[in-house]
């Protein structure tokens, strides 16, 4: 079978004609309304058949669907009527409790999940949407996932540059300054708090700095060459007293010393906004040690916070 479709070619022996002609008009009444006319002219015109039906013929296939479960809906269009399938006992029907599983498997992956791997699941929930008659599972599917409203296209852009470091200057919509144009060099893409990010070094900012993919309005301008900038390295260390949950050390930590009430760690990355964000996230388990100036930074942040409560 499979050395003649290679060579393009259909006998009789290989194939059902009344039930490929079958399939023919279940795809085409799902895809969009069809007269009998429309119908006709695609069998005559389809490289595999060739001949010609009667409308007769057509009625007893559309017929032969509706046995099968398929509800064939009719509309006029002039004087013309033509039909299509409203829907078919071939799509997936999902429970509500199935709905919640799929929402909650979704988002426990994407905090550890491969960039490229949940695009590829992102694909695949897309491919799968059509058959998807739960209304309510696809809108959870694209708001619960960090993906969203933003374009394939400038996602894996921004991979291909990162994997390159090749400079290029983006439109960024800041919930500060509003749309403005910033260089990058980006260096990798991420997700955190189910939200996705592009990190690398920013001339705007003359250092390492995060931006959310989502207010990237587009990618304006790309350098032919790729770029040598060296990204600065953060170190910082802190004590993280224990309680009854368990430390799970990120993959830039490292457990430097444990006694029965504490931990050092030391934390290390070129983006120090994403080092401050690990500590405050740790609440008041968490004291920084070392170095003094970031040590500073951190009472100073803290005491930012602590005015903007109080009234």
């Amino acid at each position: 079978m499979k050395k003649f479709m290679e060579k393009n070619v259909i006998t009789h022996n290989l194939m059902s004609f009344s039930g490929f002609k079958s399939l023919l008009i279940f795809s085409m009444l799902t895809q969009s309304p069809k007269s009998y006319n429309d119908i006709k002219t695609a069998l005559e015109n389809n490289e595999y058949l060739r001949e010609t039906i009667s409308v007769d013929a057509i009625r007893i296939y559309i017929n032969s669907l509706k046995v099968a479960g398929c509800e064939v809906k009719t509309i006029k269009e002039g004087r013309n009527t033509k039909y299509y399938i409203d829907s078919n006992p071939f799509e997936l029907k999902i429970s509500d409790e199935q709905v919640e599983s799929m929402v909650k498997v979704v988002k426990a992956i994407s905090k550890s999940i491969e960039i490229s791997d949940f695009l590829a699941l992102y694909q695949f929930f897309d491919k799968l949407s059509p058959y998807i008659k739960n209304e309510d599972l696809k809108m959870k599917l694209k708001y619960v996932s960090p993906v969203g409203n933003i374009k394939p296209d400038l996602i894996y852009n921004l991979m291909k540059y990162a994997d390159k470091k090749i400079k290029i200057s983006i439109l960024y919509f800041s919930k500060i300054s509003g749309l403005e144009k910033i260089d990058i060099i980006p260096d990798k893409l991420y997700i955190k708090n189910g939200k996705m990010y592009v990190s690398g070094h920013s001339e705007k900012y003359n250092n390492y700095a995060s931006f959310l993919v989502s207010d990237i309005r587009e990618i304006t301008s790309v350098s032919l060459n790729s770029s040598n900038t060296e990204n600065n390295i953060y170190i910082v260390q802190y004590e993280y007293f224990k309680n009854d949950n368990e430390f799970k050390p990120q993959n830039n930590e490292t457990i430097l010393n444990e006694t029965n009430d504490k931990l050092v760690v030391e934390i290390s990355s070129p983006d120090k906004f994403m080092i401050t964000q690990r500590i405050l996230s740790l609440t008041n388990k968490c004291r920084v040690i070392s170095p003094k100036e970031y040590k500073q930074e951190m009472i100073e942040c803290l005491k930012q916070m602590k005015e903007n409560y109080v009234e």
